[in-house]
């Protein structure tokens, strides 16, 4: 029985309570889902961050420790047949509010989202028959917290059933412009601007284009561009998607001006 099947104290099954937020690179899913995580924090609301990208994220980090070459399917599929036969251990456990991934009983960090891993995840993300595989890694959900889930095909294949699915965008040149501040200043990378915007464009054309699990809004999403919205804003539009149920009885269900600046 995974998490998300625990059974209440009544006896019935809780069903994880669960917020899609898909969108391109630099789009501010990982912004929103901490600001969504501070206002429902502050009141009562447990919540629970899910970058669920981290699952291919951490295969392509193993293998490319291991040197494997990352065009040999067959390789990198070996690495799903379990320790015994010399594969991966792939663990998702929550630490502090968000959910990671262990890599053979080790978090690698921020490894996992330097440049050395995100040019080659597409290795990864393009098999079909690994995503198959590691999609119950990433079904495997707490069932008490809201989970504030972000990634590329989390309302469309991952979490087709869940009860808030939002779809981030925002211009490329602004995206870029946020993801080269986050390679300079949270990873330490200098990379310019100019090659920021060109990676960015060729994932976009990429990920919109595979067969697998392409990158679009799942046709019940709720579409914004957070181009020249603030974080704060954003969040008040997808805090008014949420069920009221999800709230304490003597909470609101809208922003409010509550979020911090």
């Amino acid at each position: 029985m995974n998490a998300s099947d625990a059974p209440s104290p009544g006896g019935e099954l809780r069903r994880p309570r669960v917020v899609t937020i898909d969108g391109p690179a630099g789009c501010g899913k990982s912004t929103v889902v901490a600001r969504l995580s501070e206002w429902l924090g502050a009141r009562g609301v447990a919540t629970v961050g899910f970058s669920t990208g981290l699952v291919y994220r951490g295969l392509t980090w193993c293998a490319l420790e291991r040197g494997i070459d990352l065009a040999d399917a067959r390789a990198v599929r070996a690495l799903l047949r379990g320790v015994e036969l010399g594969g991966v251990e792939l663990r998702v456990v929550e630490l502090r509010g968000e959910l990671r991934v262990e890599v053979d009983g080790h978090d690698p960090g921020e490894a996992l989202r330097t440049t050395r891993v995100t040019d080659a995840i597409h290795w990864i993300a393009d098999d079909p028959e690994v995503r198959a595989a590691l999609l119950p890694l990433q079904r495997a959900l707490p069932a008490g917290p809201v989970i504030l889930s972000e990634g590329r095909d989390l309302g469309t294949v991952v979490y087709p059933d869940a009860a808030v699915k939002v779809y981030l965008t925002a211009s490329l040149e602004e995206r870029a412009r946020r993801r080269h501040s986050e390679f300079r200043d949270r990873l330490g990378e200098e990379i310019s601007l100019e090659e920021v915007q060109e990676r960015i464009r060729r994932r976009d054309e990429h990920d919109s284009e595979r067969e697998a699990a392409p990158l679009r809004p799942a046709e019940d999403a709720v579409v914004i561009d957070t181009t020249t919205l603030a974080p704060e804003a954003v969040v008040e539009e997808i805090l008014a998607e949420f069920p009221d149920d999800w709230f304490p009885p003597a909470a609101p269900s809208g922003a409010g001006g509550g979020a911090d600046e």
